[in-house]
Formats: structure tokens, sequence, C-alpha cells
């Protein structure tokens, strides 16, 4: 059964393509059979916390609240203008007890609002479901204080949750308060093929860290760098000397080219400052 509160009513479309769901992957992502769609869907307009590659905070929670909602249930398909993504998913709203679930999850607190045109059909709905759980501290909201974050040994329920699995340069300690939280920055670019994070700013960056979102790998300033207009941070390429200019973080490839991979970056109070799209 679906929460309490109420979504906003509106019937379910006509013609939906019912399918049965078979397996749930995480918090946004399932497999379904018996019916035309029958494959990996990736629900349109919501995005959960990472589950795989090193899970994030309330990734599990989001997962859980997929599979006991959906798992060997019947829901009704629903394309908006693309069909699949880079990745061969159908990309779908779904429907269930006559509510779209795709804003049920995120209004739980379970799921952000995540806007890829021409996929817009909801995005008003699900815009107002995200700002009611942000309102109300529901969910990841509560726990971790937005989506992605890296995970932490327990969550304010006390449940223990999964911690970063891979992290080439050991993390520094944060310095919150200081020069290091009157620094600006913002990252412009990321070349995943390159392996190079381009970044533009100014001040002492000691504490801020930059982290690859699919495998929760983290790479943390050095201590009293100060950025003055811009850096690269590169990664698969023999390790150098740190300039100004260029900084490096390991001599393995971490950025993932074949599927999303955001890169996340949070200055020294641990607050994430920049979530910047890799474009998949």
């Amino acid at each position: 059964m679906l929460a309490a509160d109420s979504a906003p009513t509106q019937a379910a479309p006509a013609n939906l393509v019912s399918c049965v769901v078979t397996n749930v992957v995480d918090g946004d992502t399932i497999d379904v059979g018996s019916c035309a769609d029958a494959g990996r869907v990736r629900f349109i307009l919501v995005d959960a916390p990472e589950l795989s590659g090193g899970a994030r905070c309330f990734s599990k929670e989001a997962t859980d609240y997929v599979a006991a909602r959906l798992l060997g249930r019947v829901v009704g398909l629903e394309r908006d203008v693309s069909n699949v993504d880079r990745f061969g998913r159908y990309l779908r709203y779904a429907w269930i007890d006559g509510e779209l679930f795709n804003e049920r999850m995120v209004r739980d607190g379970y799921a952000a609002l995540a806007v890829y045109p021409p996929d817009v059909k909801y995005r008003d709905r699900i815009a107002a479901a995200e700002a009611e759980a942000k309102a109300a501290n529901r969910g990841l909201w509560g726990a971790c204080g937005g989506l992605n974050a890296p995970a932490t040994p327990t969550l304010s329920s006390g449940v223990p949750t999964a911690t970063p699995t891979r992290t080439p340069t050991p993390p520094a300690t944060p310095t919150p308060g200081g020069s290091c939280a009157a620094a600006t920055a913002r990252i412009v670019s990321l070349n995943k093929a390159a392996e190079v994070v381009v970044i533009e700013g100014s001040g002492n960056l000691t504490g801020w860290y930059l982290i690859s979102e699919r495998g929760n790998q983290r790479f943390d300033f050095p201590q009293g760098f100060v950025l003055n207009g811009r850096v690269e941070v590169w990664s698969g390429v023999p390790q150098f000397a740190n300039t100004a200019t260029r900084l490096w973080w390991s001599d393995q490839n971490l950025w993932n080219n074949t599927q999303d991979d955001d890169a996340l970056l949070y200055d020294c109070t641990g607050r994430l400052v920049q979530r910047f799209d890799d474009g998949d």
C-alpha cells in the first residue's frame, strides 16, 4: 500500500502498457516482463541515490521502497517523447493503483526530480512533490541532506549503511570555517574519456573534495591549495607534480564512460556545492 498522504488526483492515462515487475535494480530502475516493453526500465523525471559502484546515502532504503511496492506486481508504463536512453533502457512513467509512482516516490522522499528534456510531461507535478518532501524533511532530505550524499556509518535511524569501497586518495579531514569556507569554486567541464575535470574559482580549497559519483571515488584538494582562476584535476595518467593549474588524482581510470557518472563538488564543511551532469 502507498503512503497515506494523497497525491494530486488525476486518472491514469489510457493505453498504458501493463507489465510485471520482475526485478528492482535500484531506486529508479526496474526490470519488467510479460509485455511489449519487456526489459530494463528507467523511471522518467526521477533520480534515486546510487546503489551500484559504492552505495550512496539512502540508496538501500530507496531500492527497498521500490521493491516493497512494485516487485511482482503489474504496473502500467507510460512513454513520454523518448523511447530508450543511450543504454537501451526504456524511459517510462510507472502507474500503479491509479497513481503515478514516479511522483509518489519523490513525494515520500526516496528520489529527487531529474529533468532531461524532452521528457517533461509531469515535470511540474514531480517538482511540487519534491518541494513537499524537502519542506517535511522526508526520506533522503532528512537523513542525508540531499541526493547522492556520501554514505555515512549510520543514518538518523541508527541503521548501518554501506561505506565507500574505493578511495584512491585518502580523505583529508574537513576544516569547517575559516578561509576555505570563503572560497568559491565550480566545475565547468568533465571529459570522462580524457579523465579530466576542470574547475574555476578562487580561494583556499583545503578540505574541499570532488567525487566521481558512479564509483564513489574521492579526490581531496591538497592541504593549502589555493585556486586562482582555473585548475585541471587529472586521473588515468602517471603521477606528476601538482601545480597551481594541474592536479593529479590517480593513475587509474576513474570515470565511467558507459554509464551515468556525474561529478560532485563539496566544500570544506561537507556541503554539496555542485552536481555536474556528465551528459549521459
